[in-house]
């Protein structure tokens, strides 16, 4: 046995002969099990590594390696196929979740990457849960999902997922109890939501869907969870539902960049290093159109005083600064009215508050902040505040 004989254009041969087939067909004729170790990454797909060698050793000598031929996978497999420009993973440092965790893209896995069953995506490090849709912690926040329809509430747009938590179902996808925020993957995911960091998204096939594979999974990109809230679903119970947009839309216009980093003895020890001209990328994306005129009249008429903690923010020339909140959101998951009814005059820090739910209005109008009794909200005569809007907002943060 010569593994010398072997070159990469029998390797492709090999890898084209296990797409065809499919993988348990290829392992059975050339007598190999799965990998148990090492696999070959190849266009976003994985491969057993000891069966490829053996295959591609028939296409090179007329020879087929059999299983007991081999002797040491890193010395012998991963060494020659290494040398041969071709990509490897440790099964093993992938199932201690040393490889993978974490956030954002995974090397050697591009978006479109197809996989034949949860087990792949778990070995590639992009989802590492065999059955769990969401991996992740309300402390670090979520990593990956996957979405496949399983749950009667999903809703997929493409560029837009509106992903239902997990919990309370029953082996249809429906929901026969409510879910909650405490629950471990719906807290990651809003925990997702709070940072703004990147989650990365796997399709599995889902006939309701025309963004679904026909087969199997495939890796789709990074989406931002855009929105989170507790609302009632179909089967009439409270689900943890998610809006999730993905982070780059449409045709990218690159702009001429200067890669002169600053040092970072500029940004005292061990600060990262920067572009001094940083890359420029333009998308398309899609956005609720609001209404100007509505939030410009609800801050003129509190000469943009936020109604909550009473601070006017000057921006010099006697002019104020504020923002419009609306009480039940336009866009996504709420669907709310952009009508002056629907408004709050905010100060920008009461404004994210409000919208993450830290603060809530009572009926009363007392203010709840971080549960605690903060004041009352000011609301003119002239401002017809809408109070089923405001419950709406506590029944969504509850």
């Amino acid at each position: 046995m010569s593994l010398a004989d072997v070159n990469q254009e029998h390797v492709l041969k090999a890898i084209a002969e296990f797409d065809d087939l499919g993988r348990d067909a290829f392992l059975n004729k050339y007598g190999f099990g799965q990998s148990r170790r090492y696999v070959v990454l190849y266009g976003g797909k994985q491969y057993d590594s000891k069966a490829l060698l053996g295959a591609a050793h028939g296409y090179a000598t007329g020879q087929v390696l059999t299983a007991k031929e081999f002797s040491g996978g890193l010395q012998t497999v991963v060494a020659r196929l290494t040398a041969l420009g071709f990509d490897f993973r440790d099964l093993n440092v992938l199932s201690t979740a040393g490889f993978g965790s974490g956030i954002g893209e995974i090397p050697g896995y591009s978006e479109g990457a197809v996989f034949a069953s949860r087990a792949e995506v778990a070995a590639s490090g992009i989802h590492r849960a065999l059955q769990a849709g969401i991996v992740g912690t309300g402390k670090t926040g979520a990593e990956s999902i996957v979405s496949s329809g399983g749950y009667e509430d999903d809703d997929d747009h493409g560029d837009e997922l509106l992903y239902t938590g997990h919990g309370g179902r029953d082996d249809r996808g429906r929901q026969n109890a409510d879910q909650t925020f405490e629950a471990s993957g719906n807290a990651a995911l809003r925990t997702s939501w709070l940072t703004g960091a990147p989650v990365r998204v796997v399709r599995g096939a889902d006939r309701k869907s025309p963004y679904a594979p026909d087969s199997g999974y495939r890796y789709d990109g990074l989406f931002r969870v855009d929105d989170a809230a507790l609302v009632s679903g179909q089967g009439g119970y409270q689900i943890c539902r998610f809006r999730m947009v993905k982070m780059s839309v449409g045709v990218d216009v690159a702009f001429a960049r200067q890669d002169v980093l600053l040092s970072a003895e500029l940004h005292h020890g061990e600060a990262p290093l920067g572009n001094v001209q940083p890359e420029r990328k333009k998308v398309v994306t899609q956005r609720t159109v609001r209404s100007t005129e509505v939030v410009e009249y609800v801050k003129k008429m509190y000469d943009h005083t936020c109604q909550i903690c009473g601070v006017r923010l000057s921006v010099g020339d006697g002019r104020g600064y504020s923002e419009g909140a609306h009480i039940q959101a336009l866009g996504g998951l709420h669907r709310g009215p952009d009508l002056p009814p629907n408004v709050l005059c905010l100060c920008p820090n009461c404004h994210v508050q409000f919208d993450r739910g830290a603060i809530v209005i009572d009926p009363d109008l007392t203010i709840v902040r971080h549960g605690q009794p903060a004041g009352v909200l000011t609301v003119q005569e002239s401002h017809n505040l809408g109070s089923d809007f405001l419950k709406y907002h506590r029944e969504v943060h509850a």
